[in-house]
C-alpha cells in the first residue's frame, strides 16, 4: 500500500458530509475535491468556504475544488460522497481511467432504486478488483465541522484498509470505530432515512412522545427484519452505524428526511417540498428501493409501506397511521 505521507486521496461530492469529510482529510494531506456545480467550485477555491451546503466553515487551504473528474483520475483513495442514485453513473465515468489499487470509501447512504445495491455493491459491480471501505454512523455534517464530538465506524473485509481510513478521518472530535461487517454497516443507514419520514409525521402531527418511541422502535426491527435477509452480524446494528444512526436521524430536525417527514404531516405534497430544497431527502427515494426490495423478497416491512403510500400513491397520513394501529396483534 501506499505510504502515508504521499498519498494523493480524492473526495467525489461537494455537498455538507464531502465538504465536511475533505475538511478533516486536509488536516495531514491535499485534497482534489469534485463538485458538479461550478459555483460551489469557485467558492470554496476562492473564498475557502462551501456557502451553498457547508456555510460558515472555514475550509482548509488544502482543498482544491474542481468539476472535472479527470483531476482525481491518479488518486490512490477516493471517498465517495455523493447521492447513492447519482453514484453508478459518476463511477461509469471512471470506469477506464482508475488504477485497481484506488482504495474506494463509500460515504453515501441509501439504495439504488434500479439494482437495490448498497454503496459498496455498486462500487464492487464496477470495480471488482478494488478494496472498498465504508464509513457510516451518527454524524451530521455541519456538527463535525464546527468540530463538536462525534463517533463513527469505519468498515472494510479487509482489516488494513479499515484501520488505514480509520487514521486518515480520526481527529480530536471525531473517533472511528472499526468493523468487517461491510453490509451491515450500510443497511441502517440506508433505511433510516425513510423511518426518520416517519418519525417527522408523528412528530409533525403532535401524536406525542409515546408514539414517536414506538415508531423508532418498530423501525429498528423492520431494519433488523432486512439485515437478516441479506445477512449482516445482528450486533452491528445494534451499534453507532445501526441503532446510533437511526435514533439521530429520526430525532432532529437537521435531518432532512425528519424535516420531510414534518412538512407532509402539515399537509405539503412530495413536490411542493422538493421544489423548495436543493438538497433532496434521500429516504423519498429509498422508500422506493426497498418497497420493491420488500416485493421481490416478501419481507413485512408496514411502516415503510405506510411511508411509500403516503408519498407516492397520495394516501391521507391519519388513515395510514390508523391501519398501523388496527393491524393484528402479532408477537413482537
Amino acid at each position: 500500500m501506499v505510504s502515508n505521507q504521499n498519498q494523493k486521496i480524492g473526495v467525489i461530492g461537494a455537498g455538507a458530509w464531502g465538504t465536511a469529510l475533505s475538511n478533516i482529510l486536509a488536516k495531514n494531506h491535499n485534497i482534489v475535491l469534485w463538485a458538479k456545480e461550478k459555483k460551489v467550485c469557485e467558492n470554496i477555491n476562492k473564498h475557502s468556504e462551501n456557502k451553498r451546503f457547508l456555510p460558515k466553515i472555514k475550509l482548509s487551504k488544502k482543498i482544491k475544488c474542481t468539476t472535472e473528474m479527470k483531476d482525481i483520475c491518479n488518486c490512490d483513495i477516493l471517498f465517495l460522497v455523493i447521492p447513492v442514485q447519482y453514484l453508478s453513473g459518476e463511477l461509469n465515468k471512471l470506469k477506464n481511467s482508475l488504477n485497481t489499487k484506488t482504495i474506494f470509501v463509500c460515504c453515501s447512504k441509501g439504495l439504488e432504486m434500479s439494482s437495490l445495491k448498497l454503496p459498496s455493491q455498486i462500487v464492487s459491480s464496477i470495480f471488482p478488483k478494488n478494496k472498498i471501505a465504508v464509513i457510516s454512523g451518527p454524524n451530521f455534517a455541519a456538527e463535525i465541522a464546527k468540530g463538536l464530538p462525534a463517533a463513527t465506524v469505519v468498515a472494510s473485509k479487509n482489516d488494513e484498509v479499515s484501520e488505514k481510513i480509520a487514521k486518515l478521518i480520526k481527529s480530536p472530535t471525531l473517533r472511528p470505530y472499526l468493523s468487517n461487517d461491510i453490509i451491515g454497516s450500510q443497511i441502517a443507514g440506508a433505511l433510516k432515512n425513510i423511518y426518520a419520514i416517519a418519525s417527522g409525521i408523528v412528530v409533525g402531527k403532535k401524536y406525542g412522545e409515546n408514539a414517536v418511541a414506538s415508531i423508532i422502535s418498530r423501525s429498528f426491527a423492520e431494519i433488523t427484519t432486512v439485515a437478516k435477509s441479506m445477512d449482516a452480524k445482528k450486533s452491528t446494528l445494534a451499534g453507532l452505524s445501526g441503532m446510533g444512526d437511526l435514533f439521530l436521524t429520526c430525532s432532529s430536525k437537521e435531518s432532512r428526511n425528519f424535516s420531510l417527514g414534518i412538512d407532509l404531516a402539515k399537509g405539503k405534497t412530495l413536490n411542493q417540498i422538493i421544489q423548495k430544497k436543493f438538497s433532496i431527502a434521500e429516504g423519498a427515494f429509498t422508500v422506493r428501493a426497498l418497497k420493491k426490495l420488500a416485493d421481490k423478497e416478501k419481507l413485512n416491512l408496514p411502516i415503510n409501506d405506510a411511508v411509500y403510500r403516503v408519498l407516492y400513491r397520495k394516501k391521507n397520513i391519519d388513515s395510514a397511521i390508523q391501519e398501523l394501529l388496527n393491524r393484528p396483534i402479532t408477537k413482537e
